[in-house]
């Protein structure tokens, strides 16, 4: 079974958007044809980015399938290396460091930008292709 770290924004989408893509893919999830993988530290960016009004839809996230992991020294120092070699935000270098650390191939993101430097370690993906690998 495929493991996609999902990036924030992707995880938004999915707590916002209650059709189409989106819910295909919260369905793979579900159904475990995928398992996908959140660092906590994008509840931290959620929070900032949904406002505290959707606070109730961030906490119901916690009672998915979706795996979140916690940063851990390993997962602080991987991203510490991939901050000083790749200048990679703080927030995305520790993002990217989970999805290492815990053997994920790909990360669903929109932001290229930032994950692209990294993409031998961790490949970034858009939603097309996930949702091509729970097939």
């Amino acid at each position: 079974m495929n493991k996609i770290l999902i990036d924030t924004m992707h995880i938004a989408s999915l707590l916002t958007y209650e059709s189409g893509s989106y819910l295909e893919l919260a369905q793979a999830v579900k159904d475990q044809k995928i398992i996908g993988i959140v660092s906590v530290v994008t509840l931290t960016e959620l929070i900032k980015t949904l406002g505290i009004e959707n606070r109730h839809k961030i906490n119901d996230l916690t009672y998915t399938n979706l795996v979140f992991i916690n940063v851990t020294q390993r997962i602080a120092m991987r991203a510490g290396d991939l901050r000083l070699k790749y200048d990679i935000p703080t927030i995305d270098s520790l993002i990217a460091a989970t999805g290492i650390v815990e053997n994920a191939k790909h990360i669903l993101t929109y932001d290229i930008r930032h994950f692209e430097p990294v993409k031998n370690l961790i490949k970034p993906i858009d939603m097309k292709t996930a949702l091509k690998m729970t097939k």
